[in-house]
């Protein structure tokens, strides 16, 4: 018993100098930021995006300890290779960032179910898929950090995007659900459930539109990048004993 105990610590140790997270949506806005700072900190990472021209752009930036996948996460297949390919080169999964998402701003009536059920695929079951498939390795090591990238609209319903907001509230259910599940194993789960962000999820383009928003942030009408990295960075530091369950940040002038 002894033996496996100090055999514990020697494995929690080397993960906590050695830690290795998969960040999906890594090619845009929180999660490439949430890319760059972790690369900063040595991390072994594994950066998800779906388009390859984006994925072969960070091939520049992050070169040592970095996987880069192209993936469409509407795929179970796609999921499934994530995670093989992650397991392979780096024998374990410690931290899973579930950041990608798609933004649908519709109107029930002229909306497009086609489109709904991509949202609900990307936002919500991809993350089931990778969730269930990470799970065995991080109970194995008695070790793991799941953290959702959620919105405000997960903690009220906001009318003019039913579809988007229906999807995170169904992300802050499973999360709060599965925390229960999983804590025994010394697994967290961790919701960061930001408000308006200035990414490319609203079809902005951090260099032709940056005066706009800086004038955002600035205002207080937008929340800067980094501001949602550092609550990611404060939940994932806390000691093992502290889960940061939900983590809500606004612009100081939002509203909702």
């Amino acid at each position: 018993m002894d033996l496996l105990i100090r055999s514990q610590k020697i494995l929690l140790k080397k993960m906590k100098l050695d830690k290795v997270m998969l960040i999906t949506g890594a090619t845009s806005g929180i999660g490439k930021a949430l890319a760059e700072h972790y690369y900063k900190k040595n991390y072994k990472l594994i950066l998800v995006g779906g388009s390859k021209e984006k994925v072969d752009k960070l091939s520049k930036k992050f070169k040592k300890n970095t996987l880069l996948i192209c993936a469409d996460l509407t795929k179970p297949n796609d999921i499934k290779k994530i995670v093989s390919d992650s397991i392979t080169k780096f024998k374990r999964i410690d931290i899973l960032i579930a950041n990608a998402g798609l933004y649908e701003p519709d109107k029930i009536i002229s909306g497009n179910p086609d489109r709904w059920d991509r949202v609900i695929s990307v936002n919500v079951t991809s993350v089931f898929r990778l969730v269930k498939l990470i799970l065995p390795y991080m109970k194995k090591n008695k070790f793991g950090d799941i953290a959702i990238t959620s919105s405000i609209s997960g903690h009220q319903a906001i009318h003019w995007e039913p579809i988007y907001s229906a999807s995170k509230h169904a992300i802050q259910s499973f999360a709060h659900g599965l925390r229960t599940q999983v804590s025994i194993n010394n697994i967290r789960v961790i919701s960061i459930a930001p408000g308006m962000v200035m990414t490319e999820l609203w079809n902005l383009d951090p260099i032709k539109n940056k005066k706009y928003i800086e004038s955002m942030i600035k205002n207080g009408n937008a929340l800067d990048v980094k501001e949602v990295v550092s609550c990611f960075d404060f939940a994932l530091s806390r000691s093992r004993g502290a889960n940061i369950r939900d983590l809500v940040i606004l612009p100081t002038n939002q509203k909702l």
